[in-house]
């Protein structure tokens, strides 16, 4: 009789032992979980400060989404300046335009839309024009003084009021790679000869009877002012890139 209850209060023992044991592990599992999580999401906030084009959906420790700034989104691959993508793109970035309108408008700031007669078939064929005339303010931040298809460019990060502005491909880390920053793309058209054998370039500026830019081309760190055809380039980069182009003014600002 009393080994018969000594093995029962063995049995009682090691059972309780097992469950104490199974408890321990659980709770081990849920901490490295815990702690897994939350490394993972420091790691996906370093990487958006580290590469602007690269927009993921996170927390903010309150249970509050992190959207990307509008303008951005995914870098699709689509090329067609006619595809769902870009007209999509074309259709939010011509409602966060809204203040590069009022600007034009409150200023009087010239449009000269003849200037795209001196842009050849095949390269209007890869924009998606969102608005033929807007202005916008900013700090000069690249530039290049000429191109082989005579244009003169310089990309231009923008002020508050325009930040908008600027299309998924303008934030990706292959601009920002490619440029320093991102920004708004400016080409000004024909003001120097042409020396490109392109099929997007020969013949653009033949008969060219625009306005001399050249001395009101900025520098680098300039504030200007820049009038022109507002427009997303989508086989220039994934995403597609934003610009005036082409540019019908130029003002330096203080």
């Amino acid at each position: 009789m009393d080994n018969r209850l000594n093995s029962i209060v063995l049995i009682v023992l090691l059972a309780a032992a097992a469950s104490s044991l199974m408890i321990a592990e659980v709770n081990s599992s849920i901490y490295l979980a815990q702690a897994k999580e939350s490394h993972g999401h420091s790691t996906t906030s370093s990487s958006k400060s580290s590469n602007p084009g690269a927009f993921t959906s996170g927390s903010t420790g309150g249970g509050f989404a992190v959207q990307p700034p509008p303008g951005t989104g995914p870098l699709t691959t689509d090329t067609a300046n006619n595809s769902a993508a870009a007209l999509s793109i074309a259709h939010r970035l011509a409602i966060t335009s809204v203040n590069a309108s009022n600007t034009q408008a409150e200023l009087g700031t010239p449009c000269l839309p003849q200037l795209s007669k001196f842009i050849t078939p095949p390269l209007e064929a890869r924009f998606t024009v969102i608005k033929q005339c807007v202005t916008v303010t900013g700090r000069v931040a690249w530039t290049r003084y000429f191109e082989r298809d005579g244009d003169a460019n310089f990309n231009v990060v923008l002020d508050p009021p325009y930040m908008n502005m600027l299309g998924p491909g303008s934030y990706s880390q292959v601009f920002v790679n490619h440029y320093g920053s991102p920004a708004l793309h400016m080409e000004v058209v024909c003001q120097a000869p042409v020396t490109s054998t392109s099929i997007l370039a020969v013949g653009n500026c033949k008969g060219y009877n625009g306005p001399n830019f050249k001395p009101l081309l900025p520098k680098i760190g300039q504030h200007v002012m820049v009038t022109g055809r507002y427009q997303i380039e989508m086989p220039e980069m994934p995403g597609g890139i934003t610009e005036l182009h082409p540019v019908y003014g130029i003002k330096i600002l203080p």
